[in-house]
């Protein structure tokens, strides 16, 4: 299949991932936000700034995920939301614990995110305050995805893989926060998306700079 894009070691695809990922070679990491299977829509009307993704679903978050078919394509993963599908996943002790309030308290939404990894070890946990215009990194940029996650987030997590991991995969890679991390630490990376408005998207920030506060938030 045609890459949507591809450069400096960078390769997109505007495709099914459970149709493309067989024919691709196995990645050092496999770094992921898949839909949880839990129907999540952004109910926002009473948030002026986020108004832009009240209604709009997650494609596929409608059906139960089960990871099984990526549980082969990695040396070792990295499954954000897996709480909502742990049942699904071996036993590990190695839960990555994103905590996105910090000490600003509870909101209707989590405190925390979870992701289940591969690679076993302590419980790690990265604090990372993300709350709407109240959020510690690109500050000013607003979000692009229903569910995007801090570019400092992804970083961080593939820096906690137990060996140097130059290659990563995100099957599901939304507007491109996964891609933009590996571009910034140097890695090669694959994003495959099933929306072309993201595979767009994530293009377009792929092709920006690295602004200051970025660089103050790397995890190296």
């Amino acid at each position: 299949m045609k890459p949507y894009y591809e450069e400096n070691g960078i390769v997109i695809y505007n495709a099914d991932c459970r149709e493309l990922l067989p024919s691709l070679p196995k990645v050092d990491l496999v770094l992921t936000d898949p839909p949880y299977g839990i129907g999540f829509v952004h109910h926002a009307k009473n948030i002026p700034h986020a108004t832009r993704f009240s209604e709009i679903p997650v494609i596929g978050d409608d059906v139960a995920f089960d990871p099984a078919f990526l549980l082969n394509s990695g040396r070792h993963l990295i499954l954000w939301g897996a709480n909502h599908y742990a049942d699904k996943l071996p036993a590990s002790p190695g839960w990555l614990v994103w905590d996105k309030r910090e000490d600003v308290g509870s909101k209707d939404m989590g405190d925390c995110e979870l992701a289940w990894s591969s690679f076993g070890g302590s419980v790690r946990k990265f604090d990372h305050l993300w709350d709407g215009f109240n959020k510690r990194s690109e500050r000013g940029i607003p979000r692009v995805h229903p569910t995007q996650k801090p570019i400092a987030l992804m970083k961080w997590c593939m820096v906690q893989a137990p060996d140097a991991c130059s290659a990563i995969l995100d099957p599901f890679m939304g507007s491109g926060t996964t891609l933009r991390a590996a571009k910034d630490l140097g890695r090669k990376a694959i994003g495959i998306e099933i929306e072309e408005r993201y595979c767009e998207i994530a293009v377009k920030r792929l092709s920006q700079q690295v602004l200051d506060f970025e660089r103050a938030e790397a995890v190296a």
